[in-house]
């Protein structure tokens, strides 16, 4: 399933509506699915006609319960003074209840513009709107330096790092250049290709929980499952290492089981150190090491 997005302008002088057109294209070129809206006027008909404002365009106006419904924003106005117009703002000041609600959290925005000169907020148009993507959770997708014209000094072109832009000139006379345009173009595609990216791979995640929750449960039912009780506990208690005897030594040699118990034997060594040395010896050298290196005396004793 493709991604989600919504594009959402606002454009007195049709400007911000060229570049859109082109965003429009860059979005669909990459697959994504687009519906076109407009932020409500807030001035009245008679001061837009003394400003000699444009008529509006045939989209419908955006309400905050419409974001809900996409992976995606791309925001188009002009600049006052640098920041968002009061139109946008109004817009904003509405989203208090998806806010509280966390409804736009995780979602993608980007914005471009446009402005009356070359440094009349091209960025910082950008720039002061990002707050309001900050306490939404909304993730900015600027467009950095990738199309080849933000670079281009042989000519005035509008855009920045942030997102395109176009320079209208104070009375609007100056239209978007076939430069702008394309960087317009290339927001729209390169904005459709990380939100794809981001649905693309949220929906195979989704998928792959929900194959692997069956032989998960299985797994964590035989974890459930008690041991037999028959089982015999292991004994791992260290053995101590004997030399095993043979032949004529075997049979001379009286077994432990059959000695006399002397029970005063103890008692003497232990009132007597050097004895109990002696008797330590004598034990040590009838292991192994006596076997290999020790003395046939000492093997008799």
């Amino acid at each position: 399933m493709p991604a989600k997005i919504a594009l959402i302008t606002y454009s007195l002088y049709t400007h911000v509506d060229q570049l859109g057109h082109k965003v429009e294209e860059g979005l669909k070129d990459a697959g994504a699915e687009v519906k076109r809206f407009r932020f409500a006027e807030t001035l009245s008909d008679e001061v837009v006609a003394k400003m000699h404002g444009a008529p509006k365009p045939d989209y419908p106006v955006v309400t905050p319960d419409d974001l809900k419904e996409f992976d995606g924003f791309v925001f188009g106005f002009g600049t006052r003074y640098g920041r968002a117009p009061a139109q946008v703002s109004a817009f904003f000041d509405q989203t208090g209840g998806l806010w509280a609600t966390g409804a736009l959290v995780g979602k993608f925005a980007s914005v471009f513009t446009s402005t009356a000169g070359q440094h009349g907020g091209q960025e910082t148009t950008a720039l002061t709107t990002v707050p309001f993507f900050v306490h939404h959770g909304i993730n900015f997708v600027p467009i950095g330096y990738a199309n080849a014209n933000l670079s281009d000094l042989s000519e005035l072109v509008g855009g920045s790092p942030y997102g395109a832009a176009t320079i209208a000139a104070g009375d609007g006379s100056r239209q978007p250049t076939a430069k702008e345009l394309d960087i317009a173009h290339y927001q729209g595609k390169y904005f459709a290709g990380v939100v794809n990216t981001f649905v693309a791979g949220k929906q195979k995640l989704a998928g792959a929980s929900s194959s692997s929750a069956e032989p998960a449960a299985t797994a964590a039912a035989a974890k459930d499952i008690p041991p037999p009780a028959t089982a015999i506990a292991e004994d791992n208690t260290p053995q101590p290492y004997t030399v095993e005897e043979s032949g004529a030594d075997a049979a001379a040699k009286p077994t432990e089981e059959a000695a006399p118990k002397d029970t005063a034997a103890p008692v003497a060594a232990a009132s007597n150190p050097t004895t109990a040395k002696q008797q330590a010896k004598k034990q040590k050298k009838k292991g192994l090491f006596a076997l290999c290196c020790g003395k046939e005396e000492d093997l008799k004793n």
